[in-house]
């Protein structure tokens, strides 16, 4: 193993040490506030008792399919080196081992992300419901406070995770020659990144059922039909919405940001490994790593800049400021990084990461001109509510498909510059030629996405403050505490709606240029594996790899056939999680109408609602639901992979990211936009609460719920989850069927 790559790992080993401890430190320092009153803590305990029970289900359930998984993976890898590619048995028998262990840890430590990130966010809810009865800055502090535990630990744990395994499997696998060594490392540590993908759709989809069929029935009968407030006590469904926000938005959220950072770290690292094949620098490998570092010094100037805001007219003010500080600390440390490792090529790299950092939070920016509530569209979805339900879902459904060109512009135009850097960038010694230069541009796209995740930290710290601060407010209201404290609390969930709405583009951003990234990293991996990985050579692996493009480009039947069932998966997953969302809501909207029909003073508040149902159907639900959508993803490139081989793997992934990409959008901008207009004529305006507008805005939040918290954020996992795949199952691909008839 190379000296300075061996110092370069123990230096991203050493970062995300320190981000775990800066986690740890908040943790407790968070736990020091104070809980507040007894019906507080009771309402509470409920909701920490419902996210605990829930998760702990989801992880047996995930871990579960996650083991058998791991094993099939181990007998695929081993079978089809033996039988079919003739590779050594000691290097068939360590690869499939190592891939098998690599799948179920990051399986286990990407749902083990979304564990911490529930236990925390549920810790500090109550405690900014009690800050928010001194001021609505106080309860800022707080709930930023708690959701740097969140950024913090989701960035780190990756970035260690993924450190130590690569050194680990490194130690593990001696005897080979180097570049061969880290061929096989990288191909193993592609299990960790697909485990890590795995949990978070797991993770993810099921927390979004969860979360929506408990919030839209306890708003259509609550808000709409009862006409009592949104977390009245009274309602038999309050205490599941408060646990879906935490089940969903945070738990969810986190093992999603974790498996991007895993992901899109591992996929780079892959471009650097054929870098360091043509020219046999080594630091091209782990230089992914060693910019794991900017991303938590990045994260404390970004929490530090969002503490540091003593006044602010709109709530958003201060996390926009924080976003900002984040950016320039990691262009500077981004810039001192590359300077050391790469002196002669530091410039075009900085260009290139530049490029991602400023796309990312040009995009984060762009979210509040879309979902901000007091935004001009927003207005304009809350206005046409005053016309009634259709009028408002036409209106909001409108600002979704609008809302898609900006973003994509700026992605396309941060993946066009990083792109040019790298192609740019002089490798003296090398020869060039334009697969050269795309192998370069491609590696200049991959700094540009981890560039871009080095605002993760600072990302997931906003992301937790929201529906940690729409939980205080929920705990104010079924507390009974007075009108004031909810006044406080009131702007902070309305500003966590454009958070997570901004998180969500911000994911979807780093994903697009990532998905480029994991797609040629699945080229280079199948071409290295069908040279053979212990005949591996520069103009071997350069002639096979453009043999791989060409095939692709070519517009034969295989290659259609599968761009259309990429381009379809997106919607066919959508459509079945829309499904389970409907069902589920379905049964909750019949139970809350069962409950205030049969329980006598239900509704005059001399009576308790059974909590406890409502949380028991939206778990059943989201457990027994989750499965079936993530299997279509699953098993279909596995099937196009046997029928057509590795270019029609790469045609279906093709196929589902154009489609993937706009839909996220459009569902989660959309969605967020119609919740804060809902929000907006809340506040008082258009005729505010109980108003014909106020319920035709009810109807179209419910519509934009399970698009912006169910089916949209699956959706840039899903993107990712393909990549991790088809990487994982890549010796299944040499089995392709049909390939002497097309």
């Amino acid at each position: 193993m190379h000296a300075d790559l061996l110092l370069v790992s123990i230096l991203a080993i050493f970062s995300g040490l320190v981000g775990v401890l800066i986690a740890i430190i908040l943790y407790y320092f968070v736990q020091r506030y104070p809980t507040g009153t007894e019906k507080m803590i009771e309402v509470w305990n409920a909701i920490r008792e419902g996210a605990k029970a829930y998760m702990v289900k989801q992880i047996k359930t995930i871990m579960s399919f996650t083991l058998a998984l791991s094993i099939a993976v181990l007998v695929m890898i081993y079978a089809v080196y033996t039988s079919f590619m003739k590779i050594p048995f000691n290097i068939a028998l360590k690869e499939s081992i190592l891939t098998a262990i690599s799948v179920l840890i990051g399986g286990a430590s990407s749902i083990a992300a979304a564990f911490f990130s529930m236990d925390a966010s549920t810790r500090t809810n109550v405690r900014v419901t009690e800050a928010g009865r001194k001021s609505s800055l106080e309860a800022l502090k707080v709930s930023v406070l708690g959701g740097g535990v969140l950024g913090f630990s989701v960035y780190s744990l990756s970035l260690l995770g993924l450190s130590v395994l690569f050194v680990v499997y490194i130690m593990m696998s001696g005897g080979l020659p180097e570049e061969v060594e880290y061929r096989m490392v990288l191909d193993a540590l592609a299990g960790f990144a697909f485990g890590a993908s795995l949990s978070a759709l797991f993770a993810q989809l099921g927390g979004g059922i969860y979360t929506k069929a408990a919030d839209i029935g306890a708003d259509l009968v609550g808000k709409i039909e009862a006409g009592i407030p949104e977390d009245d006590p009274r309602n038999p469904a309050v205490i599941a919405d408060q646990v879906g926000d935490n089940v969903g938005d945070c738990a969810g959220r986190g093992a999603d940001i974790y498996e991007s950072v895993t992901a899109e770290t591992l996929g780079g690292m892959i471009i650097g490994w054929v870098l360091y094949v043509l020219t046999g620098q080594a630091l091209f490998i782990v230089l992914p790593l060693a910019i794991g570092a900017v991303g938590v010094i990045s994260t404390i100037s970004g929490l530090l800049g969002i503490l540091s805001y003593r006044k602010f007219k709109e709530a958003f003010e201060p996390f926009a400021f924080g976003v900002v500080i984040s950016a320039l600390t990691s262009i500077l440390t981004y810039a001192l990084v590359v300077y050391l490792l790469f002196p002669l090529q530091w410039l075009y790299m900085l260009v290139a990461g530049a490029a991602g950092i400023i796309g990312a939070t040009l995009v984060v920016l762009s979210t509040n001109r879309y979902t901000g509530m007091k935004s001009k569209l927003v207005v304009e979805v809350a206005q046409a509510s005053q016309s009634g339900p259709a009028i408002n879902i036409i209106s909001g459904l409108s600002v979704g498909l609008r809302a898609v060109a900006e973003p994509i512009i700026i992605i396309a135009a941060a993946l066009g510059i990083a792109f040019y850097a790298g192609k740019s960038m002089p490798l003296p010694g090398l020869e060039e030629s334009w697969l050269i230069d795309f192998v370069k541009g491609v590696f200049g796209t991959a700094l540009a996405t981890r560039g871009m995740l080095s605002l993760a930290g600072t990302i997931m710290t906003l992301d937790g403050a929201g529906p940690i601060a729409d939980n205080a407010g929920g705990i104010a209201e079924m507390a009974g505490l007075e009108d004031r404290v909810r006044a406080n609390l009131d702007p902070l969930d309305a500003v966590g709606n454009t958070t997570k709405a901004l998180t969500k583009g911000y994911a979807m951003a780093s994903a697009t240029i990532a998905t480029l990234l994991l797609f040629q990293a699945f080229i280079q991996d199948y071409v290295a594996r069908k040279i053979g990985i212990t005949e591996l050579n520069t103009s071997g692996l350069l002639e096979v790899m453009k043999e791989f493009i060409n095939n692709i480009l070519l517009l034969k039947p295989d290659i259609i056939i599968s761009v259309l069932i990429g381009a379809l998966l997106p919607y066919l997953f959508s459509g079945t999680a829309l499904n389970t969302v409907s069902k589920a809501a379905f049964q909750i909207v019949e139970e809350v109408r069962r409950q205030f029909r049969e329980i006598p003073g239900l509704l005059d508040g001399n009576a308790k609602p059974d909590y406890y149902k409502a949380v028991s159907i939206s778990t059943e639900y989201a457990l027994k639901s989750m499965l079936k959508p993530s299997l279509i993803i699953i098993l279909t490139p596995l099937v196009i992979g046997v029928l057509f081989g590795g270019p029609g793997v790469g045609a279906l992934v093709i196929g589902a990211t154009a489609s993937t990409i706009p839909l996220a959008i459009m569902m989660m901008w959309g969605g967020a936009t119609w919740d804060n207009a809902k929000k907006f004529i809340e506040a008082g305006n258009l005729g505010g609460k109980r108003s014909p507008a106020h319920q035709a805005a009810v109807v179209g939040d419910t519509v934009g719920d399970p698009l912006k918290d169910t089916v949209g954020p699956s959706l840039h996992i899903l993107i990712k989850l393909l990549n991790t795949i088809s990487l994982v199952f890549i010796p299944l691909y040499f089995l392709w069927i049909l390939q002497s008839i097309l």
